[in-house]
């Protein structure tokens, strides 16, 4: 462990050398932070981790905000704690080098499109369906009380694609576009005028098997994760 936190140390100690995080672009400095390890440094080495004990990534979240670095909000919240992890343990090595950059550096928000309106703590008895077409998949359903999906580029998403099972086997996890065509999101206005919360609804939504996480029917553990 000494090691480790030595190795975390000049890492970081590098990437505050290399860029100066309260006149760098905040893209630019998440970007250098990623390729350094550094970004969730128990994530394996090139996908922006150095593969060291997760405990590990609170001294580097601490040196980098001592040194000015904009923290993260809340449009990078699932991202950074579900959407990550989740790619990171079930996606391809293309799906992992396309999405984990973009989603530290915040070029690409998320929201979570788990809920439905007959299926909410029962999230297994999800109705949203996904249909195979070659190599894409087209989706309909609809979801509900999503946070964030208003600004959300990406959603994890999961949909029923085998109703032959039973239903906690018959689910599949996407990385889905939020403004691929057919998809619309209405925002559920709050007592307090605002609109956190939203419904997203899908519409023969057309998603490239590529944006899958895992394996087909896995749905549900991806989803635990």
């Amino acid at each position: 462990m000494e090691d480790d936190a030595s190795l975390v140390h000049d890492r970081v100690s590098q990437l505050l050398e290399e860029i100066d995080p309260r006149s760098a672009p905040v893209e630019k400095f998440r970007s250098r932070q990623f390729d350094l390890g550094l970004a969730w440094v128990s994530f394996p080495e090139g996908f922006g981790g150095l593969g060291l004990a997760p405990n590990l990534q609170r001294e580097i979240d601490r040196r980098v905000g001592e040194a000015g670095a904009t923290p993260p909000g809340a449009r990078e919240f699932f991202g950074l704690t579900m959407a990550g992890p989740t790619v990171v343990t079930h996606g391809s090595d293309e799906l992992r080098n396309r999405i984990l950059r973009r989603t530290f550096t915040g070029e690409e928000s998320w929201c979570q499109l788990f809920s439905e309106p007959g299926s909410g703590s029962d999230l297994a008895g999800l109705a949203t369906r996904a249909i195979r077409d070659g190599d894409e998949w087209v989706i309909t359903g609809q979801k509900v009380w999503n946070t964030l999906a208003h600004i959300a580029d990406r959603g994890m998403l999961v949909a029923r694609s085998d109703t032959e099972v039973p239903k906690h086997k018959g689910l599949t996890y996407f990385a889905l576009d939020m403004h691929a065509p057919g998809v619309e999101v209405r925002p559920l206005r709050q007592m307090t005028g605002e609109a956190e919360f939203n419904e997203v609804y899908l519409t023969e939504v057309r998603v490239p098997d590529a944006d899958r996480i895992g394996d087909v029917g896995e749905g549900w553990r991806v989803a635990m994760t």
